[in-house]
């Protein structure tokens, strides 16, 4: 009985000593838990558009935002304006961003903290008008990498059918603006520029309505001129045996307007209801001799006066050279003002016996000089190209149109007197 009594004490004692012990373990974890709890505070971070509320016992930002999970890169700023070390409040996390922007196909990169598209153009100074074409809106966040693609609106004016009229595009052709105004064209219809030229500021595009009109018309046949050498007649006369009519004709046009301008026109049929009568016209070839009287006056035949003179200004007596020959007559065309009256006084005029004159710079006036067997008195002056060795200009009395047929030429030229 005594020994049982012992025993329940001491069992009492123990579970008392235990019970204690947990007491005090109790009180000591709820003191160092109510201790951590009052270290700890709220801070919210803010990573563009990521918000994150973070309770956290740290004090430095940088190990605040690791225990949030949220790195940091090389380049990144920290604005904790609004955050206080214990006490909470925010942190906010401006990115380093690179992006490009592509202004009508030229690529540009540049680097902002900027958060939005908005705010980057901003930043940058960049300015954006209502009709410019942007890909992303201004409200999109910046992202690492982004190409932002602008097409600036191009100011175009259009000139159609007696109007004008402005319209904005920021790209696009031709035939783009077309469709966009409304604007049909007819098939023989055009533009300028042409359909595919691409749009550019400040152009200036013009529609060409084309229309054709076919215009009937009474001409005349203009008569041909027949001439048949007749060796009765004196070298350079002629004489009309008989006179040409003209003939008339019906002559079928198609006629181009533009803009309802005639541009041009193309002959489509041409009937001849009358016909032109033939000129015909005989032309002299007989040759004429000069008396002797004249030639020995002028000094142009073979019987040739001597002066004595061996050489003058480079050249010799007897000296023979190669040269190139053309024709002149007594006109206006050929003389000028001059009235027939040469640089050596000697008189010219058209129909007069053929005196053998020839015009030089580079002789003395009166030379003789033979021209593949002829002798002629250097009597005149003419423009520098007479003024080269060898270029003679023979003058012709028949006239302007036995000028032509006796053309030019070479010729081979001996000095026969130099001078008068």
């Amino acid at each position: 009985m005594t020994n049982q009594s012992f025993a329940g004490k001491r069992s009492f004692r123990t579970i008392l000593t235990i019970v204690i012990a947990l007491v005090l373990l109790v009180t000591m974890f709820a003191g160092t838990a109510f201790a951590k709890s009052s270290d700890e505070y709220t801070v919210n971070i803010v990573d563009g558009s990521r918000s994150v509320a973070v309770t956290t016992t740290e004090t430095e930002p940088i190990e605040i935002l690791k225990s949030a999970g949220i790195m940091v890169a090389a380049g990144d700023k920290l604005d904790i304006t609004d955050f206080k070390e214990s006490e909470g409040g925010s942190i906010v996390v401006n990115r380093l961003n690179t992006f490009y922007i592509e202004f009508d196909g030229n690529i540009t990169a540049y680097q902002v903290y900027s958060h939005t598209v908005g705010d980057a153009f901003a930043q940058l100074g960049i300015g954006i008008n209502n009709s410019d074409q942007i890909n992303y809106s201004l409200n999109t966040e910046i992202a690492d990498g982004m190409v932002i693609k602008v097409a600036t609106a191009q100011y175009v004016t259009l000139k159609v059918d007696g109007k004008e009229t402005k319209y904005t595009l920021t790209s696009g052709t031709v035939a783009d603006l077309l469709e966009t105004a409304g604007v049909v064209l007819d098939k023989d219809d055009y533009t300028e520029p042409a359909l595919d030229a691409k749009l550019e500021k400040d152009l200036v595009v013009k529609v060409k309505r084309v229309e054709y009109k076919t215009v009937e018309k009474t001409e005349e046949v203009e008569y041909s001129t027949v001439e048949t050498k007749d060796e009765s007649l004196k070298d350079g006369e002629t004489k009309v045996i008989k006179e040409g009519k003209n003939g008339e004709a019906n002559v079928t046009y198609q006629v181009k307007y533009v803009n309802g301008k005639k541009k041009d026109s193309t002959e489509v049929s041409r009937i001849v209801t009358k016909e032109a009568t033939q000129k015909e016209v005989l032309v002299g070839t007989k040759k004429t001799e000069k008396k002797k009287s004249e030639k020995k006056d002028d000094d142009s035949s073979s019987d040739v006066k001597p002066n004595g003179v061996k050489s003058k200004n480079g050249y010799k007596l007897g000296q023979v050279i190669k040269g190139r020959y053309s024709h002149y007559c007594a006109c206006a065309t050929c003389n000028g003002n001059s009235r027939g009256i040469t640089s050596s006084g000697k008189r010219i005029q058209n129909g007069m016996d053929d005196p053998y004159y020839v015009a030089c710079n580079w002789l003395p006036l009166g030379t003789v000089i033979s021209v593949d067997g002829t002798n002629y008195t250097v009597v005149d002056r003419g423009g520098s190209g007479l003024s080269r060795k060898g270029r003679i200009d023979i003058f012709t009395p028949g006239g302007h149109s036995e000028c032509y047929k006796r053309g030019v030429g070479s010729c081979t030229i001996e000095i026969v007197r130099l001078g008068w």
